[in-house]
Formats: structure tokens, sequence, C-alpha cells
């Protein structure tokens, strides 16, 4: 599994397709981002942790999410 690319300590849960190159992310930094008011919003999930991330997201964030 790819360790996330910001603490390089846990676990990706989400790679972040809207960068160039994707960048992955643990649960612990990509909700840190959207606490920051800085959410992943285009991701697609690793692993369990992906629908933990959804949901944060959903519930903290003040960005429009996109329909797919």
């Amino acid at each position: 599994m790819t360790d996330c690319m910001n603490c390089h300590a846990a676990p990706a849960a989400i790679e972040d397709i809207g960068a160039e190159p994707p960048r992955p992310w643990c649960l612990g930094c990509a909700t840190a981002l959207v606490r920051a008011g800085d959410p992943v919003l285009d991701y697609r999930p690793l692993g369990s942790d992906g629908d933990v991330y959804a949901r944060v997201l959903a519930a903290g964030s003040t960005e429009t999410l996109p329909f797919r």
C-alpha cells in the first residue's frame, strides 16, 4: 500500500487525482486539509478509509461537491 505523501507515516486513504502527478493522502492529513478549508475534491478512494473521507468531506467542507 502507498504511504501518505505528506506525513509519510500512514497508509494513503485517498489519491488526489486533481494534482499532477496524483498525490496520495492518509485520512489524518486529508481531514486536516478539509478543516483548513482546502479539501481534496477530485479524488479516488484507496481502501476502506476512502468512505470515511467522503463523510468527513461532506460534513466539514463548505466547498460545492461535484456530481459524478
